[in-house]
């Protein structure tokens, strides 16, 4: 190991009271923004899924009319 790799190793009673300095500096959503924002994505999810359904479905038809099999 070379000179200076040695020089930034620290010990872990440090690093520990460093991570947990670091939590403390962490702000946390509040439970409604948090429940708001899984509705958010639960519901735009669900869009996404049934525009690529309904996309799915027509070139799927278009095809179908194109080769003549359906």
């Amino acid at each position: 190991m070379a000179e200076a790799d040695k020089d930034k190793r620290i010990d872990p009673v440090t690093f520990v009271r460093q991570v947990e300095a670091e939590g403390r500096k962490i702000t946390w959503t509040s439970t409604p923004e948090t429940i708001q924002a899984t509705i958010m994505v639960v519901v735009m999810s669900i869009i996404v899924a049934l525009f690529l359904f309904m996309a799915d479905q027509i070139i799927a038809i278009l095809i179908r009319l194109i080769t003549g099999l359906g």
